[in-house]
């Protein structure tokens, strides 16, 4: 995702990589299904829109010296954090993808003709905990 913003953006892409980055340390694991912030520091990280949140409820003071006005950087925010999710939707739809065809590799259609024989694994009494229908099951 750092790359694709250094090419997309290459005078301008300091300024969005602090989102980038923010984007990646929130977004769950695929596999834990915990963002990696919360692992490092047992806590979720508080974005830029709960800053902002705490800001304008009173909570908390911002800096006084932004450099632009209260709307010129809330369009600053929205487009900055469109163009990381557009980043993040893309990065996530090529792995997705990609496990796609992983996982399909070896996948092939299967057909079955009149007469042939094959293996249906129906529920039984046994006493196997392997199968449904055994006592470990009932």
């Amino acid at each position: 995702m750092i790359s694709k913003v250094a090419v997309d953006q290459p005078k301008m892409w300091h300024k969005h990589l602090g989102f980038v980055l923010w984007s990646i340390r929130d977004t769950p694991h695929s596999t834990t299904g915990t963002p990696p912030s919360m692992l490092v520091w047992g806590r979720l990280p508080r974005g830029p829109l709960a800053v902002l949140k705490d800001a304008m409820t009173g909570k908390t003071e911002l800096p006084l010296n932004l450099g632009k006005t209260a709307c010129e950087y809330l369009q600053d925010l929205g487009q900055n954090l469109e163009m990381a999710r557009n980043y993040a939707k893309e990065h996530a739809e090529r792995a997705q993808g990609k496990y796609v065809a992983r996982y399909n590799l070896r996948d092939r259609e299967k057909a079955f003709e009149i007469g042939d024989q094959v293996l249906i694994l129906t529920p039984d009494s046994t006493s196997s905990n392997f199968f449904p229908g055994g006592p470990a099951l009932q």
